[in-house]
């Protein structure tokens, strides 16, 4: 089945504006890649969730992670839900390639936070909490 998949179709703009495409298809492979989106999404929430007691930083990495994967599995198994009831604009392909390409982007800022402001933000955590050890306390 996969190998009725064709990716030049992509290109085809009539192909990808198509108002009520055929409910029948091989959509079962994308709901599961959905499905597994929410399952990684909820994967990293509870990585994250034990990492936050230690460090409060690890809410940011824990928000920027699992909205993406969230969402994108939520919004992607409607689409997919609209597409198999046959509804008109709601089921076409065009929102599907633009959820991808909302992933992508997503996918990107994930990356950019976890190699360069995530750094910059552990440091100045760790920089602050080596000049406040030498401070006077209040107690």
């Amino acid at each position: 089945m996969i190998a009725k998949i064709d990716l030049l179709k992509l290109l085809n703009t009539k192909y990808i504006f198509e108002i009520s495409p055929e409910p029948i298809s091989d959509y079962l492979y994308l709901s599961i890649l959905f499905g597994l989106l929410i399952v990684i999404a909820f994967i990293f929430w509870f990585i994250y969730k034990r990492k936050r007691k230690q460090l409060d930083l690890f809410k940011a990495v824990q928000k920027s992670v699992f909205n993406p994967f969230f969402y994108t599995g939520i919004i992607g198994l409607i689409l997919i839900f609209f597409r198999w009831q046959g509804m008109p604009y709601l089921g076409s392909r065009f929102f599907l390639l633009v959820l991808l390409l909302l992933f992508l982007f997503w996918g990107t800022n994930i990356i950019y936070f976890r190699f360069v402001t995530f750094p910059k933000r552990i440091k100045e955590y760790q920089e602050k909490k080596n000049f406040n050890k030498y401070l006077p306390s209040s107690k």
